[in-house]
């Protein structure tokens, strides 16, 4: 009886169209500790209002640029909890805004208007799907062709961070908020079906929070959206391929490794064990910032135990303080609240658990992996382990390659410093994305 209730539960979300989320619509930034006590506001509470979206949700409520939101709906509002407390705010629902304008405390309020989607264009449709992973569901966005036929898949699987790629590619410039979005509108313009998964717990999808799941949970999702490629019918099935950028670079040889692609293609990963390649990034990230090369040969001293302990021995953080109390403050700093990078410890644990040669080789395609002379977060020695492994097993599959004036994010920084430097404030460089159709087309074309 259980497992038929089960069945038929999955079955329900399988079929059940999954629910647009709203959109607040507003640019916001946390006060200053001053600011609160002004305004006799719990200490961390409280959010300027910097910017209005027209059309959506704060705007139909008449928000204002410079006024303080105390609460939403009778809750308190802080910039940490702001994300999550939108994402659970139904569309068409009432929003009741409590606001600090000038010596006056307001009420505003408007229905949440559910979040505008990619309208497409005159090249190609977008479509809003999802598939089922652990019993959630998960937003697809899958561009079409407009003309019918059978056309090359490309899938896209983004990096570590909880960012929404649920936007209008046609107008991304590929600043933090649309990373990656160029590269999808340039792929969508040139014929290719693509199509790309929220995170759990990231814009229409459910589960998460996002920061308490761990690697092989989110590799699921990918893996959904994989079988859900292989059933679509304007997809070309001799030639799906999939691009990973960052830690998209790791997920992706995995499913591959389970179900047949033409070819992958990785920018930005590592491919060494997770943690030979963190303690290659605090120390040349740290010399790169200005650390001398004694104090930073110190720091790795500590910073070597206390990750070994952490994600090698998997001690918890408190357990670390304890038994190693020199380490405290250098854990505290690494590991607020006990997470790393905003994600669970877990996470990191299995992602250095995996061997991943043994799935570059085991995918059994062709492999593009190329580094940016300006990236800074990652090293050619993963890039070029990924081919020499490919190779090793399949001679010619696997092709190493550098794109110049070309950081992590793909904005055109000449120099690694300069990225760091202007972190974020680049233009975006389609050079790589140039790159990358070129050995895709190639790649079509062998038989």
């Amino acid at each position: 009886m259980i497992a038929v209730t089960t069945f038929a539960l999955l079955t329900f979300l399988q079929n059940d169209p999954l629910p647009r989320r709203g959109a607040l619509g507003l640019a916001s930034s946390p006060l200053t500790k001053e600011q609160t006590t002004k305004l006799k506001l719990a200490e961390g509470t409280g959010l300027a209002v910097v910017d209005v979206i027209p059309g959506l949700t704060a705007e139909k409520a008449n928000l204002q640029k410079g006024d303080v939101i105390a609460k939403i709906n009778g809750k308190p509002v802080a910039a940490k909890s702001l994300g999550e407390m939108a994402r659970n705010l139904p569309s068409n629902k009432t929003v009741a805004f409590e606001v600090r304008r000038g010596d006056q405390t307001i009420v505003l309020k408007a229905d949440m208007v559910e979040k505008p989607k990619d309208p497409g264009t005159d090249l190609y449709d977008v479509t809003y799907s999802h598939v089922l992973s652990n019993g959630k569901r998960m937003r697809t966005i899958i561009t079409s062709p407009k003309k019918p036929g059978k056309y090359p898949a490309f899938f896209f699987i983004q990096g570590f961070s909880p960012i929404s790629y649920d936007f209008n590619l046609s107008t991304a410039t590929g600043d933090v908020k649309t990373i990656d979005g160029p590269l999808l509108h340039q792929f969508a313009s040139e014929g290719f079906v693509t199509f790309r998964v929220e995170k759990p717990g990231v814009g229409d999808s459910e589960g998460g929070p996002f920061a308490d799941l761990d690697y092989t949970t989110e590799l699921d999702i990918y893996r959904q959206t994989l079988k859900q490629i292989k059933e679509h019918g304007g997809v070309d099935q001799k030639n799906i391929f999939i691009f990973g950028h960052s830690m998209g670079g790791a997920f992706g040889p995995m499913i591959a490794a389970e179900s047949q692609v033409k070819g992958i293609i990785t920018y930005g990963t590592a491919s060494r064990t997770w943690f030979e390649y963190i303690l290659d990034t605090v120390r040349y990230q740290g010399l790169l910032a200005g650390n001398t090369f004694e104090n930073a040969d110190d720091e790795m001293r500590l910073t070597e135990r206390l990750l070994a302990l952490v994600f090698l021995e998997r001690k918890t953080v408190a357990q670390v303080k304890k038994s190693h109390p020199q380490l405290a403050q250098l854990a505290d700093a690494f590991f607020p609240g006990g997470y790393f990078n905003q994600k669970t410890l877990e996470f990191w644990r299995q992602l250095n658990d995996t061997n991943f040669p043994k799935y570059w080789v085991k995918a059994n395609c062709r492999v593009l992996a190329v580094r940016g002379v300006s990236d800074y977060v990652t090293y050619d020695a993963d890039h070029k382990l990924i081919a020499d492994a490919v190779n090793a097993a399949h001679p010619g599959w696997g092709k190493f390659d550098l794109c110049p004036d070309s950081d992590h994010l793909f904005h055109n920084w000449p120099t690694e410093k300069a990225s760091m430097q202007g972190w974020t404030k680049g233009k975006f460089s389609m050079n790589f994305g140039n790159m990358m159709l070129k050995w895709i087309r190639a790649t079509i074309s062998e038989r």
